[in-house]
């Protein structure tokens, strides 16, 4: 048993040093109206991650994995094109929001407002709307999480029972989570300093790029797998 607590504080480490995770966090403590609200992005990661992992220890993401598959095998033609459909409105949202933003940027710059304070805090950034974005990251970033899922299989070979089971992936989600936690304070910390100012004012006039930019990719992508698809 020690072994495989050692073996889930050291797993869990590696698997926290999720340099685009923080960086989506710097971004994001930078727009939001109450710095505590942050909470709700690392509360999605970290329920997420949780989530996941008991779907894969007790095999229902396999199901829901076969489960999809047969969906894809039966209607393939229905399936690629409404990706390929999809992807093109997303593109096509993503560029009118890129030249919306760049028209609202220009209009600012001509007017000589720069209400920074005012506008880092767009209607998207409510608790919920960060939680989902917390949890969206986190399902994508999984099949890259190559210590999460040696720390599952090492876990099933031990064929706890529940409570145990879901004590270690706790464990484990809190580590993985604790560098977003410390950066949160840290970043509260430093607040009103001559750094973070400056940071702030950089990440502001990226983020209205950020999910413009966000949205056009992910159209592209599903243009991209539903055209190669159906060829």
């Amino acid at each position: 048993m020690w072994f495989l607590l050692g073996t889930t504080l050291t797993a869990s480490f590696f698997d926290s040093l999720n340099p685009s995770a923080i960086a989506q966090q710097m971004l994001l403590q930078a727009m939001v109206k109450k710095k505590r609200h942050i909470w709700f992005f690392i509360c999605g990661i970290g329920t997420a991650n949780l989530i996941m992992g008991l779907a894969i220890y007790y095999g229902i993401a396999t199901w829901v994995s076969k489960f999809l598959t047969k969906i894809v095998n039966a209607y393939p033609l229905y399936v690629y094109g409404a990706a390929a459909i999809g992807g093109i409105v997303l593109l096509g949202a993503g560029i009118r929001l890129i030249i919306k933003t760049r028209q609202s940027n220009a209009e600012k710059n001509n007017n000589g407002c720069e209400e920074t304070e005012n506008v880092k805090a767009p209607a998207q950034l409510s608790p919920v709307s960060l939680f989902i974005m917390g949890a969206a990251f986190c399902m994508v970033e999984l099949t890259s999480a190559f210590p999460y899922f040696g720390f599952l299989a090492l876990l099933t070979s031990y064929h706890l029972i529940f409570p145990l089971a879901l004590l270690f992936m706790m464990i484990y989600n809190f580590m993985y989570v604790l560098p977003l936690i410390l950066l949160y304070f840290g970043y509260n910390k430093l607040q009103g300093t001559t750094t973070i100012k400056k940071l702030e004012s950089v990440l502001d006039k990226v983020s209205s790029y950020i999910v413009p930019v966000v949205v056009s990719l992910v159209g592209i992508l599903l243009v991209y797998y539903g055209v190669t698809s159906l060829m």
